[in-house]
């Protein structure tokens, strides 16, 4: 009787699981979507999603963890928040720690944790994107994935299966 209960909640806790994994790939293929579609950065309700790309922030941000970066103001920045903001290209996103504020909030002094030294240009206001609220590990190799030519076949073939199958396999009632 033990071990049909103890199989019971297995099973229970295995589909739990499932559904977790599930819901949480959805809302990675819904982002990776949008973003591709409006050609835009992922984001929601105000947060930008970002995929840590190098060590200089570790231990405190892991490669290929995947980041939510709250939009603020330059204002609402304090000593001590990891920033991020556009690098000197536009195209790039650097994320460090703020070490120092310049007056009246013009400039910010950046440094990796990992790094022995600050950053050697300060990072203006117009270049600041926001503050990191929420670090989640190895997300961003799934994220990655799904953003490819690779991810996006396997999002197509995996909804085409998950549709064509159960016409396939579709029981038929038993005859008496």
């Amino acid at each position: 009787m033990t071990e049909i209960k103890n199989n019971k909640s297995l099973k229970i806790l295995s589909n739990i699981l499932f559904a977790i994994f599930m819901l949480v790939m959805a809302f990675l293929i819904f982002l990776t979507a949008q973003s591709r579609l409006t050609g835009m950065e992922p984001s929601l309700f105000g947060n930008r999603l970002y995929v840590v790309d190098s060590g200089s922030m570790e231990p405190a941000l892991r490669m290929n963890s995947l980041i939510v970066v709250n939009e603020r103001a330059p204002d609402q920045i304090e000593m001590g928040d990891i920033l991020t903001y556009y690098g000197p290209e536009s195209r790039t996103r650097v994320t460090h720690r703020v070490v120092e504020i310049g007056p009246n909030y013009e400039y910010f002094i950046t440094q990796g944790d990992a790094n022995n030294t600050e950053d050697a240009m300060p990072v203006e206001q117009e270049r600041v994107i926001g503050i990191v609220a929420l670090s989640i590990p190895f997300i961003g190799y799934v994220f990655r994935f799904l953003s490819s030519t690779q991810g996006i076949i396997f999002i197509i073939s995996v909804g085409i299966i998950a549709f064509v199958a159960p016409l396939l396999f579709k029981r038929k009632p038993k005859e008496a």
